[in-house]
């Protein structure tokens, strides 16, 4: 397996990951055993760009929630190497998924690639903070999970950030993430109310212009 440069991008280091795999699907597993011991920052970043992008990979955000709470638990506890149960360990991740989440992540890979770099170091690895940082990745894939529009777009985004401090050891980036949470908790809350009271069309036809128009977009 080729060797990646941890000074690289993460566009680099996204995308040499993901040529390592020759352009076969492969299993959570598989993944987990080739991302080594390059830890939960890299497979919380694969995980969560899909859904993160500005044009959303449909069909994703719930399966991938779902494991992400399952790291999110044990970045809580403490461990040091990731575990997946059997049943998710023999999901299939798609590398057509993973080639088109790179390809087209240059949004967020951007942004984050313009702030990232190793400082607070002592904070990314104190155990207080990196417990707090899993409870929010729970949190934020628990939005994930639910069926309704606008409830993972944002909350994806917060892991998205946290894992690239987590992988980086930046704690200034991993704070930012932390002050992001409940704004994307916020968005996800108030489109999860709409849609139960209203449905999930005025989710679409109502906050999501209104989303869009304050970040004028």
């Amino acid at each position: 397996m080729a060797e990646v440069d941890a000074h690289q991008s993460l566009s680099h280091t996204l995308q040499a990951f993901v040529d390592e795999l020759g352009g076969e699907d492969c299993t959570m597993g598989e993944l987990m055993a080739r991302i080594g011991d390059r830890g939960f920052g890299l497979m919380l970043l694969l995980l969560a760009l899909p859904a993160a992008l500005p044009v959303p990979a449909p069909g994703y955000a719930t399966p991938f929630g779902i494991l992400m709470v399952v790291l999110g638990v044990q970045i809580i506890i403490g461990r040091t190497s990731m575990w997946l149960p059997d049943r998710l360990r023999r999901r299939t991740v798609s590398h057509k998924l993973l080639s088109f989440s790179v390809r087209n992540g240059r949004v967020p890979l951007g942004f984050v690639e313009f702030l990232i770099r190793p400082r607070l170091a002592g904070l990314a690895r104190n155990r207080a903070f990196l417990a707090a940082v899993g409870a929010i990745v729970v949190a934020m894939a628990c939005f994930m999970t639910l069926p309704v529009p606008l409830t993972n777009t944002a909350p994806s985004f917060v892991i998205f950030v946290l894992a690239a401090g987590m992988l980086e050891e930046d704690g200034l980036v991993l704070l930012g993430g932390v002050l992001l949470a409940p704004v994307a908790a916020a968005i996800a809350c108030f489109a999860l109310y709409v849609g139960v009271t209203m449905g999930t069309e005025a989710v679409e036809t109502t906050v999501k212009p209104m989303i869009k128009g304050l970040l004028g977009l």
